[in-house]
């Protein structure tokens, strides 16, 4: 699996070279080997990409997310089959049932409550606010039929941003970094769902139907936070620069621990997609590799 991710801002093309990603700019012709690269980010609405190269980025499962002009994904492009064994994997998909799903779901919110309160204990906010977390935490049932997630996000985030912070408020330059950081995490797992052989569309708890990666909107709960502390230790000044925006792709090399191993952000999507299959066969939401942040670190450019 490639582990680098390339951003294009004000290129003047790209193309297939051998087994290469071509970039032209002016004078500048630079190649990236194909096998190197998880994912391209297309910022240039005036790029040209030749049909051979989408095609071979599509055969070798990279993510290509192209970019509107708020510098957010707005589309991504993914092979129609991305796994040799689809089909059982889709079936085997299918086959979950509806107790497991709400299993899966409580391991998840759990561990993406958890994530919360390490980003707060980082970033040393009072002490009977993370302790009223650990609280709702313990609430969490199958399903989360009370809706913990939402009471625990309401505690999370106004610890942070005032009581006053909405997150669908298009005036917080936060909220702006946020959405940037989390859809290039959504577009990360989509992408690896895709190539698992996975139903994307199919989620375990997102049940969206004009949301064509229901699933991915189920497994980024717990890698929130990893975007959150970001923001939060380094607030965007005004406006999401190239530079900032950068930074906030590069979250997909940040280390975190998955079963007390360091892993990469992006080798950690892939464990965790893996162990859902372990979960469901075994009927044991231990099985779930979730990632943990407690000695998460960033990648430096």
């Amino acid at each position: 699996m490639g582990w680098r991710v390339v951003h294009v801002s004000q290129v003047d093309q790209l193309s297939l070279h051998l087994d290469n990603l071509r970039v032209y700019q002016g004078d500048l012709d630079v190649k990236v080997p194909l096998n190197d690269i998880f994912a391209l980010v297309i910022e240039d609405l005036s790029c040209k990409l030749s049909t051979r190269l989408m095609v071979e980025l599509s055969k070798n499962n990279i993510l290509v997310l192209l970019c509107n002009q708020q510098y957010l994904p707005e589309c991504i492009i993914q092979p129609v089959s991305g796994h040799y064994g689809q089909y059982k994997q889709m079936m085997k998909q299918l086959n979950w049932t509806d107790e497991m799903k709400n299993l899966m779901w409580q391991a998840i919110i759990r561990k993406k409550v958890h994530n919360q309160m390490q980003v707060m204990l980082k970033n040393l906010v009072e002490l009977h606010r993370v302790e009223k977390m650990q609280d709702l935490k313990s609430y969490i049932s199958p399903g989360d039929e009370h809706n913990i997630e939402g009471q625990a996000a309401r505690i999370y985030f106004n610890s942070f941003f005032g009581h006053d912070y909405r997150r669908d408020n298009d005036d917080y330059v936060e909220n702006a970094a946020l959405n940037y950081g989390y859809s290039i995490l959504h577009s990360a797992i989509a992408r690896t769902i895709v190539a698992k052989g996975l139903i994307p569309g199919l989620g375990i708890h997102h049940i969206g139907h004009r949301n064509p990666h229901n699933l991915a909107s189920d497994l980024i709960e717990p890698y929130r936070p990893i975007v959150d502390h970001f923001v939060i230790k380094k607030p965007p000044e005004g406006y999401l620069t190239k530079e900032y925006r950068i930074e906030l792709i590069n979250l997909l090399h940040a280390k975190i621990q998955v079963n007390n191993q360091s892993q990469t952000v992006i080798r950690s999507i892939e464990l965790f997609i893996n162990s859902l299959f372990d979960a469901f066969e075994t009927g044991k939401s231990e099985k779930l590799k979730l990632p943990n942040i407690e000695k998460l670190s960033f990648h430096e450019l």
